[in-house]
């Protein structure tokens, strides 16, 4: 069975860019619990960051571990492994406990015709009504909607 990650409802990803803030920034965590707002850290640093400044993702994942073991936090946090590629992401695999992909390669470029079709054959639940609560009507959508939709 494959174990997946539950991100909490409301998670802040901390931009710790030199490794020196998790714990003020677990501490505004912290805070904001005793006014009643459960507030879940990600601590987030790009590979392009890392290389700006000459860290490693280890420290990211120390940095967030030291924060929480200091100030006794027993709630979920995480380290997300931010705008990774294919090339990048192997330095990440052990620090990280998700991976946001860069995409930025492929905005503005095309979806290829057959991986459209898969992925409307995958999400059945896209075509077809669709009711979300808040919007008074539903909406209609078919395969063709779904697959103009991924194109834009």
């Amino acid at each position: 069975m494959t174990k997946y990650l539950k991100i909490e409802k409301f998670s802040l990803g901390m931009g710790d860019r030199f490794a020196h803030q998790a714990k003020a920034q677990l501490q505004a965590c912290i805070m904001a619990a005793a006014q009643g707002v459960e507030i879940i850290p990600v601590w987030n640093k790009s590979n392009r960051e890392h290389f700006i400044i000459g860290s490693q993702p280890s420290g990211t994942r120390a940095a967030a571990d030291a924060a929480v073991k200091e100030l006794g936090w027993k709630k979920p946090y995480h380290v997300d492994a931010d705008h990774i590629r294919l090339e990048t992401v192997d330095r990440f695999l052990p620090h990280s406990d998700f991976y946001t992909l860069d995409v930025a390669d492929w905005i503005a470029k095309p979806a290829d015709a057959k991986a459209l079709q898969s992925f409307v054959k995958r999400h059945t639940e896209l075509v077809g009504k669709i009711s979300i609560p808040g919007i008074e009507q539903p909406f209609t959508t078919t395969a063709a909607d779904v697959v103009k939709r991924a194109q834009i």
